[in-house]
């Protein structure tokens, strides 16, 4: 752990916090996915109108 020691509680807390935020990516990834399947989309159908 380098310099700072933590007891088992602030481990807890360490994993706790990590796991929250690898969700939070993976939902944001999804999220731009879905958006860039949205804009592909419309741009196909306005390739296909033109």
């Amino acid at each position: 752990m380098g310099r700072y020691q933590l007891d088992h509680k602030g481990k807890v807390a360490v994993t706790k916090f990590h796991e929250k935020q690898t969700t939070a990516k993976f939902d944001k990834q999804d999220h731009l996915k879905k958006i860039r399947a949205e804009y592909l989309k419309k741009k196909q159908k306005h390739t296909d109108k033109l």
